[in-house]
């Protein structure tokens, strides 16, 4: 085997072209290591001599052409390129793939100096592979071929038609829940006096012997009217703030007060009232709030 350590360099002149006799060219290069394994790195070091001036052409790696499906040799990195002087100096890092003495196959360099032109071959550059196989001496049995690996094949369809179902679902809930929370459009005050009026009176209270009942529900509903009718009447007001912020006029609304003063007696002062009185009441509340309405 040849020394790894020992740098085999070898000086040889470049075969003449193109009328380049009188173009002094020396060239050397080094395989270190010059034994490897198959996917260990190994330098080409290649040094050209040449007179000042002339021009130097290395080729960028080895020809990646296969053989029999394996591609030899192949370049790690990039090419690097220096000059000392009138020497030029390239380093190539390949790797080996294949076994056995492997070729470079690394192109000619190529020098030229005013029409003249010199190509120092590098065709001889190689290095020798080992193989790392045991010997047939050592009577191993190679182990069967293991089967190849099946993937299972996973069915994404029904996952994605769970996800597409729960997005629907939960689309659906939203526009559910916001058309249940949707804000309710505002009731008009007359309108809602109105049907509370009607709803009052549906129960028959003065019939069924609770004419104080009637009346107070009449006067709640008037007052709530007039508070969200008239500017400066508050649901909260007293009968004396109410009259003082509604400050009624003469005519119907003129029994406005007296109104309120037979409501207060009967809900504080636990007063009594006749039937027909407090049905006539209730209806004077009715023409208070329809008076209110067709002047607003």
């Amino acid at each position: 085997m040849i020394q790894l350590a020992a740098a085999v360099l070898a000086f040889q002149a470049a075969v003449p072209q193109g009328g380049g006799a009188g173009l002094p060219v020396k060239m050397g290069f080094t395989v270190t290591p010059d034994t490897v394994v198959i996917g260990q790195p190994f330098n080409l070091l290649v040094k050209v001599h040449a007179p000042t001036g002339v021009r130097f052409e290395f080729a960028d790696g080895p020809d990646t052409a296969t053989e029999n499906g394996v591609r030899p040799i192949e370049l790690r990195g990039a090419r690097v390129v220096s000059m000392l002087g009138d020497t030029a100096v390239a380093l190539y890092r390949l790797v080996a793939w294949d076994v056995g003495a492997q070729p470079l196959r690394i192109a000619d360099v190529r020098v030229s100096y005013q029409g003249l032109e010199r190509r120092p071959p590098l065709g001889t550059a190689s290095v020798f592979v080992r193989s790392v196989l045991p010997t047939d001496d050592d009577l191993r049995v190679p182990k069967p071929a293991r089967p190849l690996i099946v993937l299972p094949v996973f069915n994404w369809w029904p996952w994605i038609a769970l996800a597409v179902a729960a997005l629907v679902g939960g689309l659906l809930w939203w526009a559910w829940w916001r058309y249940r929370n949707r804000p309710i459009p505002p009731v008009d005050p007359y309108v809602r006096a109105q049907r509370e009026f009607a709803r009052i009176e549906a129960r028959e209270l003065v019939e069924s012997g609770a004419p104080e009942e009637h009346l107070t529900n009449m006067v709640d509903v008037t007052r709530e009217y007039l508070a969200a009718r008239v500017p400066g009447v508050r649901r909260s007001d007293t009968s004396s703030e109410l009259l003082r912020g509604m400050q009624p006029r003469g005519g119907i609304e003129g029994e406005l007060p007296g109104l309120l003063d037979w409501a207060d007696f009967v809900k504080f002062a636990r007063g009594s009232v006749g039937g027909e009185e407090a049905a006539a009441l209730g209806k004077r509340a009715r023409e208070i709030v329809d008076h209110v309405e067709a002047a607003a």
